[in-house]
C-alpha cells in the first residue's frame, strides 16, 4: 500500500500547501498550465477554434461572441497514467525487497532488477483538475487548478529508491469578448486576463532504506517544496468564418489565432504562445440523429518557443453528435499520438472520457505521458 501513499501524499501536500519550478522533461509548463477539459483532450486537445462552453475564454476569448449562457459548477477531471497501477502493484509486491534490498542474496537482487528493468525510471502518477466557472455571451469568469504528482521506480547504482515530482497550478481570470470592423470587415475579438499561483516539488530521489512511512515522505516532501510563485498572463484572440465552395455555399469554416501570454510573467517573462486553427463544420448534419459533426486541426506555439519537433506541436480532432447530442464520439491526435474519447449527456449533467497522451520530451516517442481520463461535469 506505501506506493499508493506516495502518490496520494504529494497531491494532499500541493493541495494544501496551496502552486514555478525548472524540469528538463517539460513536465512543469512555461507558463500557466492549461485546463483541458476531458471532452477536448477526446479532440486530440484542441483549444482554438472549440465549440463554446463555460472554458471558452481560456482557451479562445473571442469564441465569447458566440457564447450562450454556461454555468459549470465544480467539475472535477481526474486522470492515471497507463502504467501506474502496474507500478503501484509492483512496488506492492515487492515492498520487502525495496526495504532490504542490501540483505537479498546476490541472484535474488539480480532477479529483482530484472522484473524492475520494465519500470526503471518511469514516471507515472494521478492528475487532479477541477473547475468552476460561468459564461455569457462576451463575459466569462472562471478558476482552476491542476495537480500533477508522479512517482517513479529508480534501481539506482547500489540500492533501489523511488523518485517523487509534482506541481499545482491555480488560476483565475476573466474574458470578453466583441466585435470590431476594420475596413469593413467584421472581426470578433476577444481578451483575457489571468492570475497564476504556482507551488511545486522538484524532482527528488528518496532511497527505498529511508521510505520507510508515509511521515517520511512527507517530511521529505515538504522539506523540497519550493516557495509558491505568483504571476499573470494577459491572452488575445481572434476567429472568423467564411463558406467554403461556389457561391458562399458549402463547408462552413472557423478559423482563429490565439496569443497566449501576449503580456506574462511567472517567475520570470514568458514568451507569448501563437496558435492558428481552422475547424470545419460538416455540411450534412443538421439531423436528428447526427446533429452536427465538426473536424478541425491547430498548430500551438508557432513561432516554436521550446525548440520541439513541429509535429509534436499539431493538434487534430474531430467530434459527431448522436442522437440530438445525448452521445457523442471524438478521436484525434495530440502531439503525433492518438487521442480517442465519449460522451453522455443527460440535461445538466455531463460525463467524459478520454485516452490522451502528451509528449514532455522534445520531439514524438522520447518520454510520452499516456493516461486515462475521467470527469463528471454539471452544467448548462
Amino acid at each position: 500500500m506505501k506506493s499508493k501513499y506516495y502518490i496520494l501524499t504529494i497531491v494532499l501536500i500541493l493541495i494544501f500547501s496551496a502552486g514555478t519550478g525548472h524540469s528538463t522533461d517539460m513536465f512543469i509548463p512555461a507558463g500557466a498550465s492549461m485546463h483541458l477539459n476531458v471532452a477536448q483532450m477526446g479532440m486530440g486537445g484542441l483549444t482554438t477554434t472549440i465549440g463554446t462552453n463555460a472554458h471558452t475564454f481560456f482557451y479562445n476569448p473571442a469564441l465569447l461572441n458566440r457564447q450562450k449562457f454556461s454555468l459549470e459548477i465544480p467539475s472535477v477531471g481526474v486522470g492515471l497514467d497507463n502504467d501506474a497501477i502496474d507500478v503501484m502493484n509492483f512496488i506492492n509486491d515487492h515492498q520487502d525487497d525495496f526495504e532490504n534490498f542490501e540483505d537479498l542474496t546476490p541472484e535474488e537482487q539480480d532477479q529483482f532488477l530484472e522484473d524492475s528493468q520494465a519500470f526503471d525510471n518511469k514516471w507515472v502518477g494521478v492528475q487532479a483538475e477541477p473547475y468552476i466557472g460561468f459564461a455569457v455571451n462576451g463575459l466569462g469568469v472562471g478558476a482552476y487548478s491542476v495537480t500533477h504528482a508522479n512517482v517513479k521506480i529508480d534501481q539506482g547504482v547500489f540500492v533501489p529508491a523511488v523518485g517523487m515530482r509534482g506541481f499545482m497550478d491555480v488560476v483565475i481570470g476573466a474574458g470578453i469578448g466583441r466585435e470590431i470592423t476594420i475596413m469593413g470587415k467584421t472581426f470578433e475579438m476577444g481578451m483575457t486576463g489571468r492570475y497564476v499561483q504556482r507551488r511545486s516539488v522538484s524532482p527528488i530521489r528518496v532511497s527505498a532504506q529511508d521510505a520507510n512511512g508515509v511521515d517520511d515522505i512527507v517530511e521529505t516532501a515538504l522539506d523540497e517544496l519550493e516557495d509558491t510563485k505568483s504571476g499573470f498572463g494577459v491572452d488575445v484572440g481572434m476567429v472568423r468564418s467564411m463558406k467554403l465552395g461556389l457561391m458562399g455555399k458549402g463547408l462552413d469554416l472557423d478559423y482563429a489565432v490565439v496569443v497566449q501570454d501576449l503580456i506574462g510573467s511567472l517567475d520570470g517573462y514568458i514568451k507569448p504562445n501563437v496558435k492558428i486553427g481552422a475547424m470545419i463544420h460538416m455540411p450534412f448534419t443538421n439531423l436528428i440523429m447526427i446533429p452536427r459533426w465538426d473536424v478541425g486541426i491547430e498548430i500551438n506555439d508557432f513561432f516554436n518557443r521550446q525548440g520541439v519537433n513541429f509535429f509534436q506541436r499539431i493538434n487534430i480532432g474531430t467530434e459527431v453528435s448522436l442522437l440530438s447530442g445525448f452521445l457523442k464520439a471524438r478521436g484525434g491526435f495530440h502531439q503525433g499520438y492518438p487521442t480517442i474519447g465519449a460522451g453522455l449527456s443527460l440535461l445538466v449533467i455531463h460525463l467524459d472520457y478520454a485516452f490522451f497522451t502528451r509528449e514532455l520530451g522534445s520531439k514524438p516517442g522520447q518520454f510520452s505521458e499516456g493516461t486515462h481520463r475521467a470527469q463528471l461535469s454539471f452544467g448548462i
